[in-house]
C-alpha cells in the first residue's frame, strides 16, 4: 500500500488576523475623515465636535498601543524589536502632544502653540530617528552604508534650503521673537527642520539600503514605514506653510498626520507576519 502525501500549503503572505485588523484600522480612520470634513464646515454641534475630536486622539493612541505591543512580541532582545519599539515611541508620543492639545484647545481654551504639546510632537522626530538609524545600521554587516547614508544627507540638505526660501525666510524668521517669542520661534523652526533630517532623510537612506539589497517579504513593513515618513513630512511642511502664508488648512492636510501615523501601525502589523511572531 502507497503512502499519499499532501504538499504542505504555502503560508499566506499577510495573516488573517493582519488582515482583519488593518481593515479595522483603515476602516477607523476613514470614519474620521468624514468627521473631519464635517468638522471643517462647522456642522457638528459642540458636544459632536468634541467627542470626534477625542476620537481621533483614540485613534493616535491606538496606533501607538499596535507597534508597541508587536515591538514586544518580537522582543527587545531582537534588534529588529527595538527598532519597532522607538516607532511606536515616536507614535504614542505624537498621542501625547494629542492629548495636550485637545484638553489645552477645548477644555480650558487657551491657545495650543506653542505649548507642551509640542514638546510631545517634537519627540516624535527623535524616536523615529532613533529607528531609522538602528533599522539602516542592522545592514551594515552586507552592505556598505556610505552612499545611501550620503544621498540621505543630500536630500535632507536640499529639502531644507528649499524650507528656507519658501518658508523660514519670508515667514518665520520674518516674524521672530518679537512676534513669536523664543519658544514660539524655536519650535516653529524645528518642525520643518526635523520634517527633513529626522524624517525624509533617514526614511530616504534606508528606502536606497533596502532597494540596493532586494530583501523581499523582509523589505515589505520598512516600504510603508518609508511611505508612511514621506506622508507625515510632506503633511507637516504643507501644513506648515499653509498656515504662515494665509492659504488656511483643510481635511486633507488634517489627515496626513493620521495617515502617516496609521501607515507606521499597519507596518507594524505587517512586520509581525514577516517575522512570524505569535
Amino acid at each position: 500500500m502507497t503512502a499519499t502525501t499532501t504538499p504542505s500549503r504555502t503560508p499566506r503572505a499577510l495573516s488573517a488576523g493582519t488582515m482583519l485588523s488593518g481593515g479595522a484600522l483603515i476602516a477607523l480612520v476613514g470614519l474620521f475623515a468624514l468627521l473631519s470634513v464635517q468638522m471643517y464646515a462647522e456642522n457638528l454641534s459642540d458636544a459632536a465636535y468634541a467627542a470626534s475630536y477625542w476620537f481621533g486622539t483614540s485613534l493616535q493612541i491606538l496606533f501607538a498601543l499596535v507597534i508597541i505591543f508587536v515591538a514586544l512580541r518580537i522582543g527587545w532582545g531582537q534588534h529588529v524589536g527595538k527598532q519597532w519599539f522607538f516607532v511606536g515611541l515616536g507614535v504614542a508620543a505624537y498621542a501625547a502632544g494629542d492629548i495636550a492639545w485637545t484638553i489645552l484647545d477645548l477644555h480650558l481654551g487657551l491657545d495650543p502653540y506653542p505649548s507642551v504639546a509640542d514638546l510631545f510632537y517634537t519627540l516624535e522626530y527623535a524616536f523615529f530617528f532613533i529607528a531609522m538609524v538602528l533599522a539602516v545600521r542592522s545592514y551594515r554587516s552586507i552592505t556598505d552604508l556610505r552612499t545611501p547614508v550620503i544621498i540621505g544627507a543630500v536630500i535632507s540638505v536640499v529639502a531644507a534650503a528649499a524650507m528656507y526660501f519658501l518658508l523660514l525666510k519670508p515667514y518665520i524668521f520674518a516674524a521672530g521673537v518679537e512676534e513669536l517669542g523664543t519658544w514660539g520661534l524655536v519650535v516653529s523652526t524645528l518642525y520643518p527642520l526635523g520634517d527633513v533630517f529626522f524624517m525624509l532623510g533617514p526614511a530616504m537612506t534606508l528606502a536606497i539600503v533596502i532597494m540596493r539589497l532586494g530583501a523581499g517579504r523582509l523589505a515589505w513593513p520598512w516600504w510603508i514605514v518609508v511611505v508612511g515618513a514621506l506622508v507625515f513630512s510632506m503633511a507637516d511642511s504643507l501644513y506648515s506653510y499653509a498656515d504662515w502664508s494665509g492659504a488656511g488648512s483643510s481635511t486633507l492636510l488634517e489627515m496626513g498626520w493620521m495617515s502617516a501615523n496609521l501607515l507606521f501601525a499597519l507596518a507594524a502589523l505587517v512586520a509581525r507576519d514577516v517575522y512570524r511572531v505569535r
